[in-house]
């Protein structure tokens, strides 16, 4: 990943970020047996988070001190205020660009990559209201 002259600054290689109801037992499961097989060190967050958690400390180290991020977009990601406030959490780093090696990969699952830019059906952002307690 980084060049043996460069000092590494990532705690993580990568950060997944996916709706565990869609894809904890399928996709991410597999993609994370992959990455642990070639000794890439990976951030999956495996709590079930319940009505009024915030983004841990801990979840926004490890996002902050991987090299990457892997969001696993499907069709009920964007129904999850936590993997919304994930990915504002991602772009927000992106935008700073404050860490040193920061890339994001996405990944469509059961989901058209044209259904996610044009914000169709689950994924359409607008129909989801959250109120700050929740």
């Amino acid at each position: 990943m980084a060049s043996s002259s460069v000092p590494r600054v990532s705690k993580y290689d990568v950060f997944l970020s996916f709706r565990g109801e869609d894809t904890r037992k399928t996709i991410v499961s597999h993609l994370y047996a992959a990455l642990d097989s070639k000794e890439i060190f990976t951030f999956k967050d495996d709590q079930r988070l319940e009505k009024g958690d915030h983004i841990s400390d801990q979840l926004h180290i490890a996002l902050k001190g991987s090299s990457f991020a892997v969001v696993v977009l499907s069709e009920n990601y964007a129904t999850s205020k936590w993997c919304l406030m994930e990915l504002q959490l991602i772009m927000e780093f992106m935008k700073e660009g404050t860490l040193e090696v920061f890339h994001v990969f996405y990944v469509f699952y059961g989901v058209d990559p044209s259904t996610v830019r044009h914000q169709l059906k689950s994924l359409n952002v607008q129909t989801y209201h959250f109120s700050p307690e929740e």
